[in-house]
């Protein structure tokens, strides 16, 4: 019973972070899950706390991807046709193989962390003690999601800082984005544990629980500061939601009726429009099998001075590699490739053994190549944009970078293997932190919802239902303001991160030095 509960905290934990973001959108219960896994962490198993903390570690993620990520089998079964079985197996491994990077995160929180705790055996626990091992516990957690940003291509999805998208701590992500927004939702539940625990010795529990207290405080003022604007006069765009059923889309017999559908939605639109958007591989063939039919839409484009932005695959015939790309039409150039690919979906890691085990399963491979990362941004009736494709939107740096160089922000989707799931309302609460961090407009198209245009203080401005063929139109203005997370912070928050581990190494080696 002893070792049951704790598994059973691990778990609840994890869960409880998908049930503060969205769609359920219960933000307090990140600090209480955070309370939660920092007192399981606390009451250490002796002989073992390395292993102990890995395996809380473990169920601690699985409870999170169990739960937030196992949308992932609307994709294997219903568009990769697996069975059901297989289907579940192949999700459990997934979120389980996620799992282990929780496994690692608090793995190394214990062994950096037990110089600490063998101290505080020997004497009472003072308030610096404590201040040190919640200061750690925030930066391990959200050194667990920076790792998770780029691993293996990287999985940057259910930080515990998106819970706090529509709360009073979002106006700190200007300044260290989701990443700083999650420490600050640890910081405070690890100090609340503290304070719950301490009993009689609240004055350990003092500083933690002030500094906690002040930096939601701070986040009061922040969110009044001014947004500044390139120009005062709004622009429309209208992006277009065809509602395509992913069964359908990419059948050779569907390819004209999609691409005239995408024309005669757009048709009313190109009068008093600046912008039209087409989503992600809006028009499912190659570019160069489209030709004639993007003649047809630059001559309508130019005759009503508007610009079209659409997805599309395309090839380069010398290398034979194929891009997920976006193109230009009308009044506006330059084409884009998307870099960051999803694992499995666009490209198999590790080729050789993971191409091997799929074709034993019967599971669909697909192969693309990443674009350049040093891509130019789109010209798009004299401003700026680099797009960003689908998945792009999730990487808190890469989005960055985009908007250093962009006038609005732009991402294109295609969400419909994420079916009738939580992913897509996931999906749209992370390009809100991105319009909250870097302070431009978000107009996000997909093909079957939700379409929205997000402001740069993260509130949707208008959006789609889900599963509905329309037309999204409204106004967004251009801004050219740098936020500090857009000039730099999101490369200094893992050097700050690092230093903090760092200085614990440092800090265990001395008493190690000292023990022997």
């Amino acid at each position: 019973m002893t070792k049951i509960i704790p598994a059973i905290g691990a778990l609840t934990s994890g869960v409880l972070v998908t049930l503060s973001l969205a769609p359920f959108n219960y933000w307090p219960l990140a600090l209480i899950s955070t309370a939660i896994l920092f007192t399981l962490l606390q009451q250490r198993d002796k002989s073992r706390p390395i292993k102990q903390a890995a395996l809380l570690g473990w169920l601690f993620g699985l409870g999170l991807f169990g739960s937030g990520a196992s949308w992932v089998y609307v994709s294997i079964h219903e568009f990769g046709y697996t069975s059901i079985p297989l289907a579940a197996f192949l999700t459990f491994l997934f979120c389980g193989g996620l799992a282990i990077c929780c496994a690692i995160t608090w793995g190394a929180y214990a062994w950096l962390n037990t110089s600490s705790h063998k101290q505080e055996q020997k004497q009472k626990p003072n308030r610096a003690q404590n201040l040190w091992t919640i200061l750690l516990f925030a930066a391990i957690w959200v050194w667990g999601e920076w790792m998770r940003s780029w691993l293996l291509t990287g999985f940057p999805w259910l930080f515990i800082g998106y819970s706090q998208t529509e709360t009073v701590l979002a106006s700190w992500a200007s300044i260290f984005g989701v990443y700083g927004i999650s420490f600050i939702i640890c910081f405070s539940g690890a100090a609340l544990s503290t304070l719950i625990t301490a009993r009689k010795k609240l004055s350990t529990a003092a500083a933690p629980i002030t500094l906690a207290i002040t930096l939601w405080l701070i986040a009061i003022p922040l969110s009044t500061s001014p947004t500044e604007q390139t120009n005062s006069k709004p622009l429309k765009v209208s992006m277009v939601q065809a509602n395509i059923s992913q069964h359908e889309k990419w059948q050779r017999e569907n390819l004209q009726p999609t691409m005239d559908l995408y024309a005669a939605l757009s048709e009313q639109h190109w009068n008093d429009s600046e912008l039209i958007i087409w989503p992600e591989a809006a028009i499912p063939t190659y570019y160069q099998y489209a030709n004639e039919f993007i003649e047809v839409i630059q001559a309508r484009a130019l005759q009503t001075n508007s610009a079209l932005l659409t997805g599309i695959p395309s090839r380069d015939t010398h290398s034979d590699s194929s891009y997920n790309s976006v193109i230009t039409v009308g009044n506006a150039s330059g084409v884009y490739h998307k870099q960051n690919l999803v694992p499995f979906g666009e490209y198999i890691p590790f080729a050789a053994i993971a191409a091997n085990i799929l074709d034993f399963f019967a599971l669909p491979v697909s192969s693309m190549t990443a674009g350049h990362p040093d891509q130019a941004a789109l010209s798009i009736q004299g401003w700026q944009s680099k797009p960003l494709i689908c998945y792009e939107i999730v990487y808190p740096g890469l989005a960055a970078k985009a908007a250093a160089i962009s006038d609005v922000l732009i991402t294109i989707s295609n969400d419909s293997w994420f079916g009738a799931s939580i992913g897509p309302l996931q999906h749209l609460q992370m390009a809100q932190m991105r319009a909250l961090e870097n302070q431009r407009y978000v107009l996000r198209s997909t093909g079957n919802g939700v379409s929205a245009v997000i402001g740069p203080d993260g509130k949707i401005l208008a959006k789609t239902p889900q599963f509905e063929r329309t037309v999204l139109s409204a106004e967004f203005y251009l801004l050219n303001n740098i936020t500090p997370w857009t000039r730099a912070g999101y490369w200094l928050t893992p050097l700050f991160l690092s230093a903090i581990l760092l200085f614990a190494l440092l800090k265990k080696f001395r008493h190690s030095k000292r023990a022997k």
